[in-house]
This record gives structure tokens, sequence and C-alpha cells, in this order.
């Protein structure tokens, strides 16, 4: 869990800069790419275990190390953890910890992991920018009843 924290917290300096990079997308296949770019592009400043992620490379630039489908599913359960906590509703507990969990499960590397959060980290920033403080009663609701993270069968 304190990694998880860290890699919160340390990702959240640089989810900003990548969040401007993924506002020109057209389709949600062209801003997944957008988002895994953007999230190599700032891999070097997180921690892959106890040492620092090592800047990505043009194969893994090339052939990335999560899917287009992957990085979807990543990105869209940080639109919840972002309108979650917009909300003030317990996000990390029942969202992230459990889908952190759930990626380690599949056999993820420390720097898949890394990135992991990192998308996460980058879509709860765009939902915050998009929707602001506003927490309306029916978006709270949405919210509610889609938090708790369930792996896809």
């Amino acid at each position: 869990m304190l990694r998880a924290i860290f890699v919160l917290v340390f990702a959240g300096v640089f989810a900003a800069s990548a969040f401007a990079q993924t506002q020109k997308a057209r389709s949600r296949e062209e801003l997944m790419q957008q988002v895994l770019h953007a999230a190599l592009d700032n891999i070097h400043t997180l921690r892959c275990g106890s040492d620092r992620c090592s800047p990505a490379t043009a194969e893994e630039r090339k052939n990335p190390l999560l899917s287009l489908s992957e990085t979807s599913q990543i990105f869209g359960r940080g639109l919840f953890s972002g309108g979650a906590d917009i909300c003030q509703l317990e996000w990390g507990k029942r969202n992230y910890e459990p889908m952190m969990a759930y990626w380690r499960k599949q056999n993820k590397t420390e720097r898949q992991l890394a990135l992991i959060g990192l998308i996460h980290q980058i879509a709860m920033q765009q939902i915050q920018k998009q929707i602001g403080s506003n927490c309306p009663a029916e978006m709270k609701k949405d919210v509610e009843s889609k938090l708790d993270f369930k792996p896809k069968s």
C-alpha cells in the first residue's frame, strides 16, 4: 500500500503535463495511445520497486508495456477515482488498491505497475480538470454505483 501511495503522489506531479498532451485525440484508441505515450515519457520519474525507473526505450515506445485495452481499463478506473475524489468518496480502498492488486496477480512487472499507477493518475486529473470541484447529486450517485473495482471476467 505504501508503494501505491508513493506512486500516486509522485505521479501526480507529472500527470498534469501528460494530460495536456491527451486533449487533441479524436478517438478513444487515439486517446489511449496518447495517454500511454505520455506515461512512458514520464516513467523515469517513478519508482520501479526500490529503484527509480529507467527512461522508456525505443522498443517500449514501439511495443508499449501495456496494451491499449489495458490502458483503457486503467484509464476508466482512474476516471471513477477522480470523480470519487471530487465527490469526497473513498476511492483508494474501493478502487485503486483493488485494481493494483488485480494487476499484480496478472504478473505485471514493477515497471508495468508504475505505468499503471501513472495512467490512473492522468485519468483522475483529467476528470478533475473537466469537472472542477462541484459534485452534482446525479454524478455522485453514478460514481458511487460504479466505484468498487471488479475485475473483468
